[in-house]
């Protein structure tokens, strides 16, 4: 098998043992680059886990006055609380809340609690992220 470049008035001829070279170091670098992705990049399951740990670590209780989104933050969907702070939320939950709800969500758990009204019901982080393993 030959491979030949025509360019211009000249031709370039790839011998046997060229093209063979190459396609090698073509599967080569496709090994290098599954195995990278594979073993190396963070799956989603440990991203998962990983967002799921830091969710738990954040904490916020407050009222909230103005619900938005955070153009500097990927357009993530934020509330905004009396306080002047500000927490993104998941889109499900942001779409759930109204302004004018007061929300608490305590360190190392996942659940938001939202007060409106005398009613109270509880958002989950991680029903959210269970459904994402799925």
């Amino acid at each position: 098998m030959k491979l030949v470049l025509y360019m211009g008035k000249e031709d370039f001829e790839f011998s046997n043992i060229q093209v063979k070279k190459a396609l090698n170091i073509g599967v080569g670098i496709f090994a290098v680059f599954l195995f990278i992705k594979t073993f190396l990049i963070d799956t989603d399951k440990k991203r998962i886990d990983n967002s799921l740990k830091n969710i738990k670590e954040e904490s916020f209780d407050g009222l909230v006055i103005d619900k938005g989104f955070d153009k500097f933050n990927h357009n993530a969907s934020v509330i905004y609380f009396k306080d002047k702070t500000k927490v993104a939320l998941f889109g499900q939950f942001w779409a759930q809340i109204n302004i004018g709800d007061s929300l608490i969500k305590k360190k190392g758990e996942t659940i938001i609690t939202v007060y409106r009204n005398k009613e109270k019901f509880i958002l989950d982080n991680k029903e959210i992220m269970d459904s994402w393993r799925k």
